[in-house]
């Protein structure tokens, strides 16, 4: 396994994904494929996979869990993206993170924060074809986190 954990950005993801996308009308059943396609697709790219929605008072959907998969909610209050980045931020170890979204502001925040990035797109394809080598984006040297905030 590459990393010790993978996080995804839910909605961001079932936005790019053609087969998903369409299917707003009917959203846990939506949720449900989507979560079950990462199940799949991921198991060898980390010990533990986490996705991320947006919205619903916060907490986890236990329906939607599996053996190293768990599926959490932001809070009202939060976005699904400052959920990943405090995740992020308060690992012990960063580096051995793969964050999946294909927001730039956000995959430059966690990357600074030592996590490696990935678009949606490339998520995808590696679902696609799970033995696709990961690009990995590392972040841009000497960038800060105050880099991305105006003065």
């Amino acid at each position: 396994m590459d990393y010790d954990q993978l996080i995804i950005d839910g909605y961001n993801l079932m936005h790019q994904d053609a087969a998903l996308n369409g299917r707003r009308d009917d959203l846990p059943t939506a949720r449900q494929r989507l979560v079950r396609r990462i199940e799949q697709a991921a198991s060898g790219m980390a010990s533990k996979i986490t996705v991320v929605f947006d919205g619903r008072e916060g907490g986890r959907d236990e329906a939607l869990n599996a053996p190293n998969l768990e599926v959490l909610f932001s809070p009202a209050n939060r976005t699904a993206d400052g959920v990943i980045e405090q995740m992020v931020h308060d690992a012990p170890k960063p580096e051995r993170i793969l964050v999946v979204t294909s927001d730039w502001i956000e995959q430059r925040l966690v990357s600074v924060f030592g996590a490696s990035v990935i678009s949606c797109r490339e998520f995808l394809l590696r679902c696609e074809t799970p033995s696709a080598p990961v690009k990995r984006q590392k972040p841009a040297k000497g960038s800060t986190l105050g880099d991305f905030f105006p003065t």
